[in-house]
């Protein structure tokens, strides 16, 4: 994962600092069955909430420089997932109009 200081990660959540999206573990499951407020329905593993916490951070912070390498991790991060970065853009922007 990249250093990215606004990601809080303890063994129950991860959290951003820069926008208010989470991804939590599940009670009462696996300890690798974690859920993602932005991505909800689908079950992820531990890295793979922690991908999507950091896809927020990379979409949303405004500290960050854009350039080709932001990019490239940008599409890294969401393969991850499974998603398109269109995708995640989209999903994220419509929970967070404002932004």
């Amino acid at each position: 994962m990249n250093d990215l200081g606004g990601v809080y990660v303890c063994d129950w959540s991860i959290t951003s600092s820069v926008v208010d999206e989470f991804a939590e573990r599940l009670p009462g499951h696996k300890e690798t069955d974690w859920c993602v407020s932005w991505l909800p329905g689908r079950l992820f593993t531990r890295a793979q909430a922690m991908a999507a916490i950091e896809l927020t951070e990379l979409l949303f912070d405004p500290a960050r420089p854009a350039g080709a390498d932001i990019h490239a991790t940008i599409a890294a991060t969401a393969e991850q997932l499974g998603i398109r970065p269109i995708d995640a853009a989209v999903t994220l922007s419509a929970r967070h109009p404002n932004r």
